[in-house]
């Protein structure tokens, strides 16, 4: 067992390394918020993932061009850097205010990288520094990313993306501080000076700053804005139109718009995902004309007596159900500033969510409906999505609801003769929610197809109609009666929907399929889009064409291409003729290179995966990403600082991390059904607890790799960090692609199989790594 001991500038680098971490892991989770605002959803786990790419070139940055090892301890370069980070991170916050470019992906992937750039150099030159050993330096690393994670998502939560932006360049300047504060002589005192003042300013900077107003973000002047930021239009097509109001919280930013049609306000979240908030008195007669609203159809087509609306928005489904006649509403709504928006302007909408008869609940609609006791005469889908993204690739926070184990939880909540009501304001989803309603109903072996669709209505509204391409679906657990059919048939007449499928008069659609000429399975997949019902395995519901986004193709391209780059330069710089490698004893071995090949592509498939399932127990996006980073960080730390201490080797720890991974995926299928009817602590818990489990083992490997080759070949730990980070984004960019292709327990397995590849591989090469 090997004990640490640390010299005043060792202390100074593992307190400089862990505070810019934090600052950094901070900065990713305020800029996934902030780019949501700025871009489509798909596109900034692909800003994020080549931004941090700039970790790993800033390493091999301090490799090449910092020096040989042994002539790389000195911090005040590493000060200063830090110091340029944390002033870089205040820049860039009214930067992305100010300048909304939204269309060009290149100049935000280049501005977000930047301080990404300057972590990797600081952390590069502290592995090359030779006053901390690797393991200790890793596992300051990950502590302090962390707590940054934790410190990022409360400030966004509390203050927005935009002010977390600016508040995380404090652990910044604390670590420009404490890596000045190991130096010695007169320069040493001015710039820990500096950094003192800049760290005592940044509060009453951004007090300054947020009373002028200084993030206020102008869509109106966006360029290139995507069609689905629906903001933008409203805002440039009617002069009167301004934002009234602004709230920021860790799922998103909600904006309430305000038109020259005083009747009804517009809630925006990200700029896009719009609903609609109307001026309420509180006597419904004030609202009665929404019950000529091709909406207002399936709400009418039967009891509502006791009615769920899943995404209550801006209320109008609550409206609907009330004057459909409901006596009892539950409202759930996954945005907590949309909450806060309906409340803070209840005087404009009557107060609607509090209102005698309505219970609002803040959180995800599948979890709420599986632990209510049920008992509902109509449960209300409506399907817009809300353009959320995470940090874990792909999915939208609302996937999970609409997979088809969700839809038979719903079904099963139902009271005898209750409905599902879908709506769906694109023609493809809405058939997509459709057909997983109908499989539903049969999946429990009881009902044929035949006799399935007897429970079952689609109506898609035409070009000619008020809401084109809108589409209904009722969903009912027991057969339309003829009543119901004649309200459907009347209303799709009157308001200009043409019926895809009625039992009993339009049954087209489905003919192939109730006369028994083909499976359901062959069916719903013998259409050019993808309309078969999702899994919660693959809960990619509103990806409806077939194979990959077009968006995944282009992070693949870019990876592939950055790759090939950063090949090129490290077999010139590295291995090229006539060229002296910047490490003092030799070249980089070319047998190392699978293990941190492997680690950076095992680590983040594993943690790409664990994302997305947290996703389905804890619902939004941002919580599920906290939940499962900022332990895997913190297990992660501790595993690395028992591998130093204990000198573990690396296929130790990689071979305990596939075990532990191994074992993860067998438990977790098993409790899911328990887990789903948990309350929010416990299904947090286990999150939490199975990810800190977890990063314990993870954490091992990479810093033992580094201490072996750093041992025979001085200053190679800082170039093998920086092939780890560079790996990383593949691991990222798999992760999704084989979520989407082959399930998210494929993904995992993935890692798993990353991981028990690299102990193999370290076994192998084992008697060479003992050669001095």
């Amino acid at each position: 067992m090997a004990k640490l001991t640390l010299n005043r500038s060792g202390a100074g680098w593992l307190a400089g390394v862990g505070l810019l971490s934090a600052s950094m892991l901070g900065l990713e989770i305020a800029l996934t918020n902030v780019l949501g605002v700025l871009l489509q959803y798909h596109y900034v786990s692909l800003l994020i993932s080549l931004a941090v790419l700039g970790t790993g070139a800033g390493a091999y940055a301090a490799v090449r061009f910092g020096g040989k090892a042994g002539r790389m301890q000195a911090a005040a370069p590493a000060g200063w850097a830090s110091m340029a980070a944390g002033g870089y991170a205040i820049l860039l916050s009214f930067v992305l205010a100010r300048f909304p470019y939204s269309g060009q992906l290149a100049f935000y992937a280049l501005l977000c990288a930047l301080p990404f750039l300057l972590f990797g150099w600081v952390t590069g030159r502290a592995l090359a520094s030779g006053t901390a050993p690797a393991p200790a330096v890793y596992a300051a690393d990950l502590l302090g990313a962390a707590a940054g994670a934790l410190l990022g998502y409360i400030l966004t939560e509390r203050l927005g993306g935009f002010a977390a932006v600016f508040l995380m360049s404090a652990p910044a300047f604390a670590a420009a501080l404490a890596l000045f504060a190991g130096g010695r002589g007169m320069r040493r005192r001015y710039a820990v000076l500096a950094a003192v003042l800049l760290l005592a300013a940044t509060p009453p900077a951004f007090e300054t700053a947020r009373q002028l107003d200084g993030w206020q973000l102008d869509f109106a002047a966006f360029h290139g804005a995507a069609p689905d930021k629906t903001i933008v239009g409203t805002l440039r097509s009617d002069p009167s139109a301004h934002v009234v109001s602004t709230h920021w919280d860790g799922f998103a930013r909600t904006d309430t718009v305000a038109t020259a049609d005083d009747s009804r306000r517009m809630l925006f979240v990200n700029g896009g995902a719009g609903s609609y908030m109307y001026r309420f008195d509180g006597s419904l007669s004030s609202v009665a004309g929404l019950a000529r609203d091709i909406e207002f159809l399936p709400f009418a087509a039967g009891r509502a007596d006791r009615t769920a609306v899943i995404g209550a928005g801006g209320g109008r489904d609550i409206l609907y159900a009330l004057l459909a006649g409901a006596k009892d509403v539950t409202a759930v709504e996954l945005s907590s500033g949309i909450v806060r928006s309906m409340r803070e302007q209840a005087d404009y909408n009557g107060g609607l969510l509090d209102r005698p008869g309505v219970k609002t609940v803040v959180g995800d609609g599948r979890s709420v409906l599986t632990r209510s006791a049920g008992g509902y005469d109509l449960i209300v889908l409506d399907l817009v999505y809300s353009q959320v993204g995470g940090m874990g690739g792909q999915a939208l926070s609302e996937n999970y609801v609409f997979t088809r184990e969700a839809f038979k939880e719903y079904l099963a909540k139902l009271a005898p003769g209750g409905r599902l009501a879908i709506l769906s304001h694109q023609g493809i989803e809405g058939v997509r929610a459709y057909y997983t309603g109908l499989e539903a109903l049969m999946s429990d072996g009881e009902r044929t197809a035949a006799e399935a669709s007897r429970h079952t209505a689609l109506l898609l509204a035409t070009d000619q109609s008020s809401s084109p391409q809108l589409t209904l679906s009722v969903i009912q657990n027991t057969p339309l009666d003829s009543s119901q059919l004649n309200l459907l048939q009347t209303g799709a007449r009157s308001l200009g929907l043409r019926p895809l499928f009625l039992p009993g008069s339009d049954e087209e659609l489905l003919k192939p399929l109730v006369q028994g000429q083909v499976p359901f399975d062959r069916f719903v997949r013998d259409s050019d889009y993808a309309v078969h019902p999702v899994k919660d395995d693959r809960p990619f519901f509103f990806q409806v064409d077939p194979g990959l986004p077009p968006a995944l193709g282009q992070w693949l391209a870019a990876a592939a291409a950055l790759t090939l780059l950063a090949a090129f330069v490290i077999g010139i710089g590295e291995y090229g003729p006539g060229r002296a490698s910047r490490l003092r004893a030799g070249k980089p071995r070319l047998k190392s290179y699978p293990l941190y090949l492997l680690l950076g592509i095992g680590y983040m498939s594993v943690q790409t995966a664990l994302i997305q399932k947290a996703l389905l127990y804890l619902g939004s996006p941002a919580l599920a990403s906290i939940a499962v980073i900022m332990p895997l960080l913190l297990g992660g730390s501790l595993g690395s600082a028992a591998a130093g201490r204990f000198r573990l080797p690396a296929y130790a720890g990689a071979g305990a991390a596939f075990a532990a991974a191994v074992l993860l995926l067998l438990a977790e299928p098993a409790l899911s059904d328990r887990l789903l009817v948990s309350g929010d602590s416990a299904r947090l818990a286990f999150v939490g607890v199975s990810a800190l489990l977890l990063g314990l083992p993870m954490g091992m490997p990479l810093p033992s790799g580094l201490r072996e080759d750093d041992r025979r070949l001085p200053g190679s730990s800082a170039f093998f960090f920086a092939v780890s980070g560079l790996a990383g984004i593949w691991g990222s960019l798999l992760g999704s692609a084989v979520s989407m292709t082959a399930g998210v327990t494929a993904t995992l397995a993935a890692g798993c199989l990353c991981y028990a590849a690299a102990a193999a591989a370290d076994r192998f090469f084992t008697d060479r790594r003992k050669d001095k």
